[in-house]
Parts: structure tokens; C-alpha cells; sequence
């Protein structure tokens, strides 16, 4: 009886670490390989003067080493005067053409995480605010692959 249950428990312990480790290689690390590269274009946006809030979209491209493209991976994104910082410069959107996206868009905080379609590609938007002066870099991480954009805004004065 004793045996029993102790194969029981055996089995049950079995069954536990064998679907951790299932889960764990269901590609939750979708992150670029060594070796990969991150292109961005833009790779930098300036305005000079401007009185209005702007929007400006950038595209994300990861390649594998080889050139092909990587679908579905996830790239980290960032920028020093973004929101959530005290004094925001500039608003991520998730998707293209800020707020003036048809049937509206997402508004993300600094350090949000994009993924590429099936082409390897991601596209969103930051809306950078009038009359801030600044200059800041846009940082995009995925694995080792690391790129960035430049934001440059002045102000007459």
C-alpha cells in the first residue's frame, strides 16, 4: 500500500517537471538569435518650430544573419524622454499614424515590447509634442541585436 503511493507521488512528480519543461519550449523567447540584425527607418526624425503635435512612424526590421527576414520576433523598445518620465517629449503608439489611426490606436509607455509580422517587420508611431525642445535616442533590443533612432525637436525662441 505504501508503495503505491509512493509510485503514485512518483508518477504525479513525473508528470509535473515533464510539463514545465513542455511549457518552457513553447516559444516564449521569441527574441532575435546572435548574430541577427535590427534596421529602423527612419533612422533618426527632426523638427524644427513646430506649434503642433507631430506624429512620426518607424519601421523595425529583423534579419537573420543570412539577410532572411525573422518573423514574429519581439523587440524591446525605449527613449529616455518618453512617457511615463515626469516631463514627457514624446507618446509611443503601438501602431502606425498615432491618434489619427483609423478606428483608434494604443497608447504605450517607454520599454514596451513589439513583435514583427510574418515578414519580419514592425511598424508604430510616437507623437512627439509642440514646443519641446529635445534630442533623445529611440532604443530597439531583441537578444543581442540592438539599433536606435534619433528624435530631435527644437523650438523658436
Amino acid at each position: 500500500m505504501k508503495s503505491t503511493t509512493n509510485l503514485k507521488l512518483v508518477l504525479v512528480l513525473a508528470l509535473l517537471i515533464v510539463s514545465v519543461i513542455l511549457l518552457q519550449s513553447c516559444g516564449n523567447d521569441t527574441s532575435v538569435p546572435d548574430g541577427s540584425t535590427l534596421t529602423i527607418s527612419p533612422s533618426s526624425v527632426s523638427q524644427a518650430n513646430v506649434t503642433f503635435d507631430a506624429i512620426h512612424n518607424f519601421t523595425v526590421r529583423a534579419r537573420y544573419q543570412d539577410g532572411t527576414p525573422i518573423p514574429y520576433a519581439m523587440i524591446h523598445i525605449s527613449g529616455s524622454f518618453a512617457v511615463p518620465v515626469s516631463d514627457p517629449r514624446y507618446q509611443f503608439y503601438y501602431y502606425p499614424e498615432g491618434p489619427a489611426k483609423a478606428g483608434g490606436n494604443t497608447l504605450v509607455d517607454s520599454g514596451f515590447d513589439g513583435q514583427t509580422d510574418k515578414y519580419g517587420v514592425y511598424v508604430f508611431s510616437i507623437v512627439v509634442y509642440a514646443d519641446k525642445a529635445f534630442k533623445d535616442d529611440i532604443n530597439f533590443n531583441s537578444g543581442t541585436a540592438t539599433a536606435s533612432a534619433t528624435v530631435t525637436a527644437t523650438t523658436s525662441t
